[in-house]
């Protein structure tokens, strides 16, 4: 009975933080070609037959970086590339094929403010990275639910379908890493776990890994391995609307170094590590909202890269 009553409710409201599997997301590398998806997916599938929507916005600030410095380190790497902030639009479209296997797709359109580059030390080039971003298909799978919880397989499959042709001020192309699209097929796996400690306290889980194969420009972007961990607690109920959680995540983001010809970036890659507390609404028992906000509590890159200070999300859904 507690699955029964729950199941819709908690769909709908964990949709903005929880559901959006594989969202581009961005961190060193400044398109969202690079990214994938760290915000934890839970095992819970939509009901046979429902639909979900779901809009959302993401803004990243990036550690300060001054044209002088700039040029400093593209010296000691040979090359270097900086943003202000970026913001990346996401639609993401859900629908349940059975009580245990929910399909979807997302794209999206991403800005970056003020992308500067360096590949000599000397000169500064500028550029307008912005467009719509790569296509994702996504299929999740329930295998199993019981009183421990629920478990699901986790898949997906990227099209190139995102803009690749931006250019500097220079005339040339953008790497596939600043790009809003990368140019590549690449493909996802995962598990994910959920479960209810109470009727109003919840705990999911995830794994995720992204298969990334070459993109334009021969350059390949670095397989991504992402853990995460999330928990809310429903302080008002949620069959009462409109209702309020608190939710807190942390995440392990590993990326891969990129490659060009088969040769490894030096300046790319590493390991990320945030932290995450945000918030979900639900307004009515179909739409609810959400924001977090995320803060990197480790950043072991590789070579030279520009850091992340943090990032917001804000976001709504329905479901029909």
């Amino acid at each position: 009975m507690r699955t029964r009553n729950l199941g819709f409710g908690y769909e709908f409201s964990l949709f903005v933080l929880f559901l959006l599997l594989f969202v581009k997301h961005v961190d060193a590398n400044h398109g969202p070609g690079a990214g994938g998806g760290t915000i934890t997916v839970p095992a819970i599938t939509l009901k046979s037959g429902a639909f979900s929507l779901g809009l959302r916005t993401e803004f990243t600030e990036f550690e300060d970086i001054s044209n002088s410095k700039l040029l400093n380190k593209a010296v000691e790497a040979g090359s270097f590339d900086a943003a202000d902030r970026t913001f990346l639009h996401t639609m993401d479209i859900g629908y349940g094929v059975t009580d245990d296997f929910t399909i979807g797709l997302n794209i999206g359109w991403f800005e970056s403010i003020n992308f500067r580059s360096s590949d000599d030390g000397v000169s500064v080039t500028h550029a307008n990275p912005d467009g719509i971003t790569d296509l994702w298909l996504f299929g999740k799978y329930r295998f199993f639910r019981g009183p421990q919880g629920h478990c699901a397989f986790l898949a997906g499959v990227k099209f190139p379908t995102g803009v690749t042709d931006r250019k500097n001020t220079a005339g040339e192309k953008l790497e596939a890493v600043d790009q809003p699209g990368s140019g590549s097929y690449d493909f996802a796996t995962g598990l994910a776990y959920s479960r209810w400690f109470t009727k109003d306290w919840t705990m999911d889980t995830s794994f995720q890994y992204i298969l990334r194969t070459e993109g334009v420009r021969d350059f390949k972007i670095g397989d991504r391995m992402d853990w995460a961990l999330a928990t809310a607690y429903q302080i008002i109920p949620r069959n009462k609307y409109p209702n309020f959680a608190p939710v807190g995540e942390i995440s392990i983001r590993y990326l891969f170094r990129d490659e060009r010809n088969w040769m490894d970036e030096p300046n790319s890659g590493g390991t990320t590590v945030f932290l995450s507390p945000g918030v979900r609404v639900g307004i009515t028992p179909r739409f609810g909202a959400g924001t977090s906000v995320s803060f990197p509590v480790l950043q072991n890159l590789f070579g030279e890269q520009q850091k992340t200070d943090f990032k917001t999300t804000v976001g709504v859904s329905y479901s029909f």
